[in-house]
């Protein structure tokens, strides 16, 4: 009996490791939703993980599934997958009903505030949860410390929010997720789509300042390249940038006070405000890092949207008269 035993754990190890390295050796990552429909067997479950790409191999999974774990206590519902996710991660989702309950979209340019009044008007938690984790679009009001799971964050100033780093994207919100998973969702997609993509990351916590100013500014992948040599050019000649952005930022949006004393106030301090003003999309960072050279020290933004630029200050006047009134 202590011989059976013993083999029957001996294959049930040597079949858990089969299927981790079997079914987590994909060709091609893949992420998406994976629905299980109510009354649907082991076996359709196993065969449709495998039709769908997350899984190599649906017998050995079936065999994990059947031997380790109830099949009455699988949960019907649509569950966010991808194919680097071990087959006990997988059947711990499907098990434990971790199911998406929200899709969430992020959009480019949103500041902290701006997610979580989102998150909050969606009904997923109050918004208080989100800035104790993140922090605030404010001074005095930092981020919980995650520098140790995400190295970019060692580059933020500790007295700073998650300004910057909360990637806009569209997520899918699984059941139990609790803000700071959401973040860390967040972060996780901005390390594999930003961070793990930038060479030099010397000056890295300054072109993600300068991604948050260009985001706000402007339209269009060219433009913003535009911009991204004026500011710069500004910034090498220590001219004020004098942003109207970082002013709203400083003021919260309520009203334009461009002598609010503020370190995000680019009108009262030269260079760079302090931290980012905003969460910039993937087309402003690389606008940032990529910035096309022009003779323009100036530019505004005419009423359709049209970016109108100027190479000196008279010429800028003249567009104001033109293009604003």
């Amino acid at each position: 009996m202590l011989i059976s035993k013993r083999i029957f754990f001996c294959v049930t190890a040597l079949l858990i490791l089969i299927c981790f390295f079997v079914n987590n050796y994909t060709a091609h990552y893949k992420e998406d939703l994976f629905v299980i429909r109510e009354g649907e067997t082991l076996k359709t479950i196993s065969q449709n993980l495998k039709e769908e790409g997350f899984i190599r191999n649906s017998r050995l999974f079936y065999i994990l599934l059947y031997f380790h774990n109830d099949p009455k206590d699988i949960k019907a519902g649509i569950y966010k997958l991808n194919s680097s996710m071990g087959s006990s991660e997988i059947i711990n989702q499907i098990i434990n009903g971790n199911t998406v309950k929200e899709k969430i979209v992020i959009r480019e340019g949103w500041t902290i505030d701006d997610i979580a009044n989102y998150l909050e008007e969606k009904n997923l938690f109050n918004k208080e949860y989100f800035f104790n984790i993140a922090g605030k679009s404010e001074l005095g009001y930092p981020s919980l410390d995650l520098s140790n799971e995400f190295e970019f964050l060692k580059y933020k100033p500790k007295n700073l929010s998650l300004e910057g780093f909360l990637f806009p994207d569209t997520y899918y919100i699984n059941q139990n997720d609790t803000p700071e998973i959401i973040i860390k969702k967040m972060l996780s997609n901005f390390e594999k789509k930003v961070w793990n993509k930038i060479d030099n990351k010397q000056n890295f916590y300054d072109v993600l300042i300068l991604s948050s100013l260009i985001e706000k500014e402007v339209r269009g992948f060219e433009d913003k390249q535009m911009i991204s040599h004026v500011i710069l050019k500004r910034l090498e000649s220590n001219m004020p940038l004098q942003i109207d952005a970082t002013v709203l930022y400083a003021n919260k949006g309520a009203v334009f006070d461009s002598k609010v004393d503020s370190p995000f106030n680019t009108y009262k301090y030269t260079g760079l405000p302090i931290g980012p003003i905003s969460n910039p999309g993937k087309e402003s960072i690389e606008a940032a890092l990529n910035p096309i050279s022009n003779n323009y020290w100036y530019y505004l933004s005419a009423k359709d949207g049209t970016t109108i630029f100027s190479e000196n200050f008279e010429e800028h006047k003249i567009n104001k008269n033109i293009y604003l009134r």
